[in-house]
């Protein structure tokens, strides 16, 4: 970029989407961190940086996916060439949400609540439905400036619309899987974390404005580009500047304006509206949207800015790699913090369970997760370079999996067929293993009480850290009879 940031060459890769993407990656690692191990409560400073890092990552989906489908010659990229990654990358956002990678896990350590949560629409969920969307409107559009135009059109109405879906809870009368797609009601215990509406918003404003930089620095006119990469960054900028102020002056007042109403069963209403309800919507509204929006696009402008002015800085090659194995480093660190350090036996042995680390401590987590995260991609992106190597350790890496999915967890059940009291989720084989034991069986099959659970602990010697032991029986307690 030093040397095309003033001139207007033209370009074909935006170097700060990559730079942007990468850096939500890493963010995304001390989000997931701080909310599993932090024992305080998240200063509303950091609480705002996290919640930017989904609308980086949507925002740079969406870009992307224009400038990958529109070629330079008016073509359309086959859709049979982006539909193997598509499918790989929905099966991986399902997988991390099944009941687990063992056959233990799909059978005797099952239960309902399990499969449910297979269906929730987390942010890959998300990603993959809006660029199939997308992808559908680009090819019965065929014309990428029009296109960037519709995709503008529909991220706008998706975010104005978005809380009038949810007050309504549209979507109840469809089944479980699809059902999380249209917004985040909790449905039979399971909340979608990254439904369409307002989410595929993003994507849509990203897609918009990939067709925008591929009209003003891919496409040639008289030999250069319409725009100098400078000129094209100071106009992010400022786009954002706008959007975010325009959102910062509305975000408060959106659907609070008019009269409260008290109705016949003494509870105030707003336009129809409960004051829960309202600041339930708060973040789905167009204005939070946009002042999201607006940050992302200013942070991106920062990054090309800083990029064109140290060049030659390691951390941008750390980003750009973290970028392109970006798949790669968000299933790493979940299965990392959610699969090994929060594994029963290992958090047990540790003391590292849920809200267990002072600030010092989670930083120390933060760090050197990260730190692991980026080795691995870094490694990986040098193996890939070499195909045969790749495939080699793909099949060693296939064949360790399903060792694990015929073996893995059967210890799991055979501990709780012994200690059914101990047990946090309720299996169908607990209340069997009651009756053997001579207790009388219950509701779910978990421990009648309290005095049950850790009189069953106090024989089987288990000392549970105190921020773990509180969770187990906070799960005890507020279980259904």
């Amino acid at each position: 970029m030093v040397n095309t940031w003033s001139d207007r060459i033209p370009s074909r890769r935006s170097e700060w989407v990559d730079l942007l993407r990468g850096l939500a990656v890493i963010v995304m690692i001390e989000v997931h961190a701080t909310n599993v191990w932090y024992e305080g409560t998240v200063p509303a400073w950091l609480n705002f940086i996290n919640g930017l890092v989904a609308p980086s990552f949507l925002m740079c989906a969406g870009f992307s996916m224009t400038l990958s489908t529109f070629q330079t010659d008016d073509s359309l990229r086959s859709f049979k060439e982006v539909l193997p990654r598509y499918g790989f990358i929905l099966l991986c956002a399902y997988l991390l949400h099944a009941p687990g990678l063992a056959l233990a896990q799909w059978t005797v350590l099952s239960t309902p609540q399990l499969f449910r949560e297979l269906f929730k629409i987390d942010v890959l969920q998300c990603v993959i439905f809006s660029l199939l969307i997308l992808q559908g409107l680009a090819r019965c559009i065929r014309h990428r400036s029009i296109f960037g135009y519709t995709a503008l059109i529909l991220g706008i109405a998706i975010a104005w619309f978005s809380p009038y879906l949810w007050i309504t809870g549209f979507g109840e009368w469809l089944s479980l899987p699809v059902r999380g797609l249209f917004n985040g009601i909790s449905d039979r215990g399971v909340t979608a974390l990254f439904p369409l509406f307002p989410w595929f918003a993003f994507v849509a404003f990203g897609s918009a404005l990939g067709a925008l930089y591929a009209s003003c620095r891919t496409d040639i006119h008289e030999d250069q580009s319409r725009w100098s990469e400078s000129t094209f960054i100071y106009v992010l900028v400022g786009v954002g500047l706008v959007i975010w102020l325009w959102g910062q002056w509305q975000k408060d007042t959106w659907l609070w304006t008019g009269t409260w109403v008290t109705d016949s069963k003494g509870i105030e209403r707003l336009n129809g509206w409960t004051r829960g309800e309202l600041y339930a919507l708060y973040n789905q509204t167009l204005p939070s949207v946009m002042e999201r929006l607006g940050w992302v696009f200013m942070i991106g402008g920062f990054l090309g800015f800083i990029k064109s002015r140290w060049n030659q800085w390691k951390l941008f090659s750390l980003l750009d790699i973290v970028s392109r194995e970006s798949l790669l480093v968000y299933i790493l660190h979940l299965q990392i913090i959610f699969g090994i350090l929060l594994y029963p036996f290992i958090s047990n042995l540790t003391g590292w369970g849920w809200y267990s680390q002072n600030e010092w401590g989670t930083m120390v987590f933060i760090i050197v997760i990260i730190a692991i995260n980026l080795v691995a991609a870094a490694q990986w992106h040098k193996i890939r370079k070499q195909p045969s190597r790749m495939r080699r350790l793909q099949f060693q890496g296939l064949s360790i999996l399903l060792v694990w999915f015929l073996v893995g967890h059967w210890w799991t059940y055979l501990y709780y067929l012994k200690s059914p009291e101990l047990a946090t989720e309720p299996y169908p084989f607990l209340n069997a293993a009651r009756i053997r034991k001579g207790l009388a069986p219950t509701s779910d099959g978990m421990a009648l009480n309290e005095e049950e659970f850790r009189r069953e602990m106090e024989r089987r010697g288990k000392v549970y850290p105190e921020a773990t032991l509180k969770k187990k029986l906070e799960i005890i307690r507020g279980r259904q009879p």
